[in-house]
């Protein structure tokens, strides 16, 4: 298998059914791309403990503790031949195994939510904590330069979570502008109006 480039995460997701895509592989001996993708989704999709051996293995969301054995009968391979097939894709960073006593297979899938389509619990608190402070940064200007008292701030995040993320920072730049433009300040409208008539748009001649 070929280095994976660094962009092959960032260029959109096929969705397929694993009962579908397991028929499909399972119609021949696969290669390395069909192990891959053997690999992807006989991976656990949400934690779970199994015990091997007597000892309880935990089994995070992306990892997967089947033997080397059922590998090879998945892949249609030799042992060896799987093997070196799990070592190859750790070096390019594919997998990760982790080391345990009595020879459990037990593989770690780097970036499995971005293989998947998914975004980490993590990615999106961080991403719901941007959206909520670029809020905040227009919520707090356009009142301070409207001079309009702060009302209705569910509704006008409602509004905001339907803009693009360009159309939020032009919400933001011309608010200013918006402001020199309106002769009667009584008609400066509300936060939430100024969004959902999408306002920053309007085009002025001086």
């Amino acid at each position: 298998m070929k280095q994976l480039p660094e962009n092959l995460l960032h260029e959109g997701y096929i969705l397929i059914p694993k009962a579908l895509l397991k028929r499909q592989i399972n119609d021949k001996a696969p290669g390395e791309l069909e192990a891959l993708l053997q690999v992807l989704i006989h991976a656990n999709y949400s934690e779970t403990t199994y015990k091997i051996q007597q000892i309880d293995i935990v089994c995070q969301r992306g990892e997967s503790v089947i033997s080397q054995q059922h590998w090879s009968q998945l892949f249609q391979w030799s042992r060896s031949k799987t093997l070196r097939f799990f070592q190859k894709i750790q070096e390019e960073g594919i997998i990760k195994i982790i080391p345990h006593q009595k020879g459990i297979f037990h593989i770690h899938i780097n970036n499995y939510d971005f293989w998947t389509g998914c975004i980490s619990p993590e990615a999106r608190e961080e991403k719901k904590k941007e959206k909520s402070e670029a809020f905040d940064v227009f919520w707090d200007k356009y009142h301070e330069t409207m001079q309009k008292p702060k009302q209705y701030v569910a509704r006008a995040h409602r509004e905001w979570d339907k803009l693009t993320k360009e159309e939020q920072q032009t919400a933001i730049d011309h608010i200013e502008e918006v402001y020199y433009h309106t002769n009667d300040t009584r008609f400066i409208p509300l936060a939430a109006t100024y969004l959902k008539d999408k306002a920053f748009l309007n085009e002025y001649i001086d």
